[in-house]
């Protein structure tokens, strides 16, 4: 599967080593999708999944999917605790409506 990328998420991917394989990887095996801001839709895979898939680097990243481009948008890094509430509230944070 290749997926259509924006400039930005090409930017960030290269910044954090995430190859499109990789990327794929992610989308494929997500087990968690969750509305996101701006009709954006966040895609992860949890660590329990990707334990059992052999791949623990899966659950390090999040997918942000744009519906109105029709393509990935940025690759953001999965933090854990205190860092990463701080970090989801400046970004991509999940909207409850």
């Amino acid at each position: 599967m290749n997926c259509p990328l924006s400039r930005h998420a090409d930017r960030r991917m290269k910044q954090r080593g995430v190859s499109e394989a990789f990327l794929n990887e992610i989308l494929e095996n997500a087990d968690v999708e969750r509305p996101a801001n701006d009709n954006c839709r966040l895609y992860r895979v949890t660590r329990r999944l990707a334990r059992s898939l052999g791949d623990d680097r899966l659950a390090r990243f999040s997918v942000i999917w744009s519906d109105d481009r029709g393509q990935v948008v940025t690759v953001v890094p999965v933090f854990r605790g205190r860092a990463g509430a701080a970090y989801r509230k400046r970004g991509w944070g999940v909207s409850h409506g």
